[in-house]
């Protein structure tokens, strides 16, 4: 006794192999004379007719269901590589005595295995007709080429289902680890800000030649750890996708001024000069994101003042609407009426050797030679960070220049002016 039911084939299939399944019993309709077309989904239990096709007499329907042994699919893909063709359903020997076959009427049948990438059965392409249509080689050839779309359309499908499944993974991955960094960062920088408070309050007090020496190291070290600590959770936020661009006004004086102000005492210590540079005609209130740009800055001058014994450490900044003016690869991606602040921060130390500046911008990598790392330390992140932050702003950074007389690295960023302010 033949068990029939029927189901909803957009849960079975997805929305882009259903297209491709219709548009395959589409053309097959167009190219041979038969009455009826579908595309069947076969396991060991069932086959499915996920999407079919009837001229006239309606032998099957969208969504049947029956048992996989009970099916022509069935014969279809036991048949092996080669087509299965039968003139007459109700006389040939593998068809005449199964129960589908006064489910389905007299008819002539041809059908071809479809196969995933890895040689797994998917189901199968046939075409039935009422009138017992002789099926001719060229329609053989059809059905074959057909199906092999299908073929390519699984592999596409799945192979994108694939992706989508690693990315959800990395995505989750990624965002554990932002978590956990955020709370192992927050544990540490809890009593590291306490170390850092009670260091400046005894250097407030009277102390020896040796215990201020002592306090220094205490407050440098765990400088230098913050900064260690904001980095990496930095980079694990920009690696997350949880950081997002503010836009609001800010003054691009003050910003460039408060940069500085944060590395004047280290300055005055290795006596190397610090100055910004704005021209007159450029405005001061900008649109943008301040913190990120400041951000930027200060990993820029930081490591200028890190490789720099002597001579000075430079921040231009200056208005163009032209983006050439000094990031080539933004003016294929930006309309001509937008304007962009462009930064310098040029230094005069012993410059970045030509073999690693291929380097630049990799996270966790060093370009300073193994005596300058173990001198300063550091993650090796502040150049990616300041990439992905300028990225995140659809700006550009790049090396301007770099030999033992300096270093300069130049971006820019397009922003806007509040309105009622123009440019001069």
């Amino acid at each position: 006794m033949l068990k029939t039911s029927y189901i909803d084939v957009v849960e079975v299939l997805s929305d882009k192999l259903y297209a491709s399944a219709a548009q395959i019993v589409d053309t097959a309709s167009k190219s041979i004379p038969a009455n009826t077309f579908c595309i069947a989904l076969s396991d060991d239990a069932e086959t499915k007719v996920l999407n079919t096709i009837n001229r006239s007499a309606i032998i099957l329907e969208e969504g049947l269901v029956i048992d996989h042994t009970d099916s022509y699919c069935h014969l279809v893909t036991e048949n092996g590589p080669e087509p299965l063709i039968i003139d007459n359903n109700l006389t040939h020997p593998l068809t005449r005595d199964m129960d589908v076959t006064p489910f389905v009427g007299g008819c002539s049948f041809m059908g071809v295995t479809i196969k995933t990438s890895d040689g797994k059965v998917f189901g199968s392409l046939c075409a039935f007709d009422d009138q017992f249509y002789a099926y001719q080689a060229r329609d053989v050839e059809m059905l074959q080429s057909l199906a092999t779309f299908f073929e390519n359309m699984l592999d596409l499908d799945q192979t994108y289902r694939l992706w989508r499944a690693a990315e959800e993974e990395r995505q989750k991955t990624m965002e554990e680890k932002a978590n956990l960094l955020a709370i192992l960062s927050h544990e540490i920088r809890t009593p590291m800000n306490a170390i850092l408070n009670i260091g400046e309050m005894l250097q407030s007090t009277p102390l020896t030649a040796k215990q201020s020496e002592y306090l220094d190291l205490i407050h440098t070290s765990g400088s230098s750890l913050m900064t260690i600590l904001n980095q990496i959770l930095d980079y694990s936020k920009l690696n997350a996708g949880k950081m997002e661009v503010i836009r609001e006004p800010f003054s691009l004086r003050g910003c460039l001024f408060d940069v500085l102000q944060l590395f004047r005492a280290e300055a005055q210590r290795k006596d190397i000069q610090l100055h910004d540079i704005i021209p007159l005609s450029v405005p001061d209130l900008w649109i943008g994101d301040e913190n990120k740009i400041r951000q930027i800055l200060v990993n820029l001058i930081s490591n200028a003042l890190k490789f720099t014994e002597s001579g000075e450490i430079r921040i231009e900044a200056y208005a163009d609407s032209d983006p050439h003016a000094s990031c080539e690869s933004l003016t294929t991606r930006k309309g001509t009426d937008e304007t962009y602040l462009h930064f310098t921060v040029t230094d005069t130390g012993s410059g970045i050797e030509p073999d690693k500046q291929l380097q630049l911008f990799h996270a966790f990598t060093q370009l300073h030679t193994a005596n300058y790392v173990n001198r300063y330390g550091g993650t090796g992140l502040g150049l990616s960070i300041c990439k992905q932050l300028v990225q995140l702003m659809d700006g550009d950074i790049r090396l301007e220049h770099s030999s033992s007389s300096g270093t300069c690295f130049a971006f820019c960023l397009p922003v806007a002016l509040p309105e009622g302010i123009l440019e001069h």
